[in-house]
């Protein structure tokens, strides 16, 4: 299964172009600095490339379903700063570790020097790769927001009353067990990948669905998309409160904290009454 990053033949071409680049610029520069044959400094500049490739990956994961926007200035430098020291450190030990592995400790020692640089070129990829990914979120929640603007929602609902039969409850197969999640115990639903989250006042389940269906199936007084991944039952939000610019936070009687797009808070009001 393709990663979600990378779902489409043109992402994955410029993303693996990206990580090319990266080998070929170490392989130029080692090359004049280090005594080492063509060939090794060849698999250590491909090596690093695919070890942090892979990397980027999982941090676009973190990134996308951190829901980072929730936690205060502080917590939030707190956490991309131990998520780069924890990235660099399993960059470089994977890379130099894999190099062990294939040669002995002499040779590896060679490019034992190039640590504090490489770390620090591992610090500027990071730091590359986190604006590349937030720019990715925004861009895609404000074609969204302009999507929800254009379209007729008076008609949408009216299509929705009549055309689609709304769910009173869902099925959710986990291993050899069924279980039956009643609509209104549902706290919010949020997206797994390929999957949903249900979060019920009971446990968290998931169902492999889209979030359109759930957003076209359950009631539209009761659940509302607050943002491109979460869609929420409004009877169980316990607080309503402003968070950065135009955004709003929500607080649910679960004691989770979610934050809402410009278009999911003027959804929300609308459906509140606000």
């Amino acid at each position: 299964m393709l990663h979600p990053f990378l779902e489409n033949t043109a992402k994955t071409i410029q993303y693996a172009l990206l990580w090319l680049g990266y080998a070929l610029i170490q392989i130029f520069v080692l090359y004049s600095i280090v005594a080492l044959p063509l060939w090794m400094i060849v698999l250590d500049g491909f090596v690093h490339a695919v070890v942090y490739g892979v990397l980027g990956l999982l941090l676009w994961s973190i990134v996308q379903y951190g829901n980072y926007a929730a936690l205060s200035f502080q917590q939030r430098l707190i956490n991309y700063i131990a998520l780069a020291l924890l990235t660099i450190l399993i960059w470089l030990g994977a890379g130099y570790g894999l190099f062990y592995l294939l040669f002995d400790a002499k040779i590896t020692s060679l490019l034992i020097p190039l640590l504090p640089i490489r770390g620090f070129i591992g610090l500027l990829i990071y730091l590359m790769i986190i604006q590349r990914f937030r720019f990715v979120l925004e861009l895609s929640e404000a074609k969204q927001q302009r999507q929800l603007v254009m379209e007729p929602e008076e008609e949408m609902k009216s299509e929705k009353a009549a055309d689609i039969e709304l769910l009173e409850r869902i099925a959710v197969k986990s291993g050899s067990k069924i279980h039956v999640v009643l609509v209104p115990d549902i706290v919010y639903l949020q997206a797994d990948g390929d999957y949903v989250q249900i979060v019920t006042t009971e446990g968290k389940y998931l169902k492999e669905q889209t979030m359109k269906f759930f957003e076209e199936h359950l009631p539209n007084n009761q659940f509302v998309r607050v943002h491109r991944s979460v869609i929420v039952n409004v009877e169980m939000i316990s607080r309503i409160e402003l968070y950065e610019k135009q955004n709003q936070l929500l607080t649910l009687k679960n004691g989770q904290q979610i934050k809402t797009s410009p278009a999911g808070y003027k959804a929300l009001r609308a459906t509140l009454g606000l």
